[in-house]
């Protein structure tokens, strides 16, 4: 029988939801798309799904070859030091400290992230950033994406790893009705929408860090090569990984 080669072992985050039919009825679930998942097998991934929970080591994060954060409700203002307002979503703290403590281990541990919608203000916000917090009306000439997945223009730059997936202009599915106000910490904006509103970023140094104010798990061929660029960030890490000492 042939050898089968190890799939890089992909934690993908999910939330709660409470099931509203059958003999369940009223019982958390936990609950995350389907669409990330197949498109993480679909590039030759496998994928395990993270629950909120204690908080993860780093001991226990580095078991893991890549982390995606995925899309869900909008992130809690209070963590950042803001009030809630009348158009934010229903928050959900719980997920929220989760993710953020597993995207600051996986930092510390040199595990590869990849952060879609939701996800990518995760990072956003645990590296000192800011959000816009309701669009189109804090962006006027940002489409309103937050009623249905809508299709929309990204510039990309050149010089990331985003460009050598994407090229330098991507027709993406963006369902978002909150986005990037500022960057800090060790990251980079490296894809924008005409409007000016950051659509993407990169971290600097240290662990490789993709985030994406969309949604490459429906995209198709253009979404494929998203994971696919997660997946190349994971085998470049284990090549350049330190030979273990045999003594």
């Amino acid at each position: 029988m042939a050898q089968r080669t190890r799939r890089p072992l992909i934690g993908v985050t999910a939330g709660t939801r409470t099931m509203m039919s059958g003999a369940w009825a009223g019982h958390d679930a936990v609950a995350v798309n389907e669409h990330y998942v197949r498109a993480l097998r679909a590039a030759g991934a496998r994928p395990v799904i993270l629950a909120p929970q204690d908080e993860w080591s780093d001991e226990e994060i580095a078991e893991l070859d890549g982390l995606v954060l995925t899309g869900g409700t909008d992130l809690d203002p209070a963590a950042w030091g803001e009030g809630a307002l009348p158009t934010d979503m229903t928050p959900d703290p719980e997920r929220d400290a989760f993710e953020t403590g597993l995207y600051r281990a996986a930092r510390r541990a040199g595990v590869p992230v990849l952060g879609i919608c939701r996800g990518l203000q995760i990072i956003v916000i645990a590296e000192g950033g800011e959000l816009h917090r309701h669009l189109p009306v804090d962006l006027p000439a940002h489409p309103a994406t937050g009623q249905e997945p809508t299709r929309v223009e990204a510039d990309v730059d050149a010089a990331s790893d985003l460009g050598l997936a994407l090229g330098t202009r991507a027709e993406v599915t963006a369902y978002h009705h909150q986005g990037i106000r500022a960057v800090r910490g060790d990251l980079r904006v490296v894809a924008r929408h005409d409007s000016g509103l950051p659509l993407a970023v990169e971290a600097d140094s240290g662990s490789n860090v993709l985030g994406v104010q969309w949604h490459p798990e429906i995209d198709g061929e253009g979404g494929a090569a998203v994971f696919e660029s997660l997946l190349t960030a994971i085998r470049h890490r284990a090549v350049s990984a330190p030979a273990r000492s045999l003594v």
